[in-house]
């Protein structure tokens, strides 16, 4: 997948910050001379384009655009904050303050912000195999600013690493975090966003594997959790025990406790 980078038609400098994230991704930076999205794919026979902007990059691919935006991690926390509702993810996790996470499958975050949020600064590392999708959310959560002091905080406390889960746990000494976390791409979307849309077009929809799930169970001190729809087989095909905690909820949690 060829996917170059430019800048917007207003404003066509070259920043520092603009220079690594070209470096990072490896990408050919295209100058934009006016010229359009559309445009500048045929001539490049790219698949996405790149442009940066002032609140972050922006993937144009497939006809739909792609960014970090931390909409779904706001709502929960805030929903946390005013109402006292308490998040699923964290009571599948039973993460405490000062737990590390480490979540496999990042995406766009929102899960990785949340458990940010309530391990109150504990370590959180999200591993993204898709390399556009791993660049343009840690360059987006870099540049995130807000309003919100205790959003900021959660969203730079998350750490963006490109790289294939399986690979990266094998890598990791016993015990190295308390929660092993997996999202895998549902391969029937619940629900159709500008966001998901280009994700799923660039995302790993592989299942997850006994061995990496064996992994998992190696890497963590406490707990691995694995989300899915409610009515997968994949927590039997795993061995995992089932979380529900409600009937009318269209996704589910298995866990394994590390004893």
């Amino acid at each position: 997948m060829k996917i170059i980078a430019t800048t917007t038609q207003s404003n066509t400098q070259i920043k520092e910050d603009f220079v690594r994230f070209i470096e990072e991704g490896g990408f050919s930076y295209i100058p934009r001379q006016r010229k359009s999205i559309a445009l500048l794919c045929s001539e490049q026979q790219a698949s996405g384009v790149v442009v940066w902007q002032p609140e972050g990059p922006v993937l144009h691919i497939g006809g739909e655009l792609f960014f970090f935006h931390p909409s779904m991690a706001k709502n929960r926390i805030a929903c946390f904050r005013k109402f006292k509702q308490a998040d699923t993810l964290i009571k599948a996790s039973q993460l405490q303050p000062g737990d590390s996470f480490l979540d496999c499958t990042l995406g766009l975050g929102a899960d990785a912000i949340v458990a940010s949020y309530f391990s109150s600064g504990g370590q959180v590392v999200g591993l993204e195999s898709s390399r556009p999708i791993a660049l343009i959310v840690r360059w987006g959560m870099r540049m995130y600013n807000s309003s919100m002091n205790w959003l900021n905080a959660a969203v730079n406390n998350v750490e963006v690493i490109n790289a294939e889960h399986h690979s990266y746990l094998q890598a990791l000494p016993d015990n190295s975090f308390d929660i092993v976390y997996f999202d895998p791409m549902f391969r029937k979307p619940i629900l159709e966003s500008q966001a998901i849309a280009p994700l799923r077009l660039m995302a790993n929809h592989q299942e997850l594997s006994a061995e990496a799930l064996n992994e998992a169970c190696r890497v963590a001190r406490k707990r691995v959790v694995v989300k899915e729809m409610a009515n997968s087989r994949e927590f039997e095909r795993l061995g995992l025990i089932k979380l529900e905690f409600s009937p009318h909820n269209k996704i589910s949690y298995g866990i394994k406790e590390i004893c």
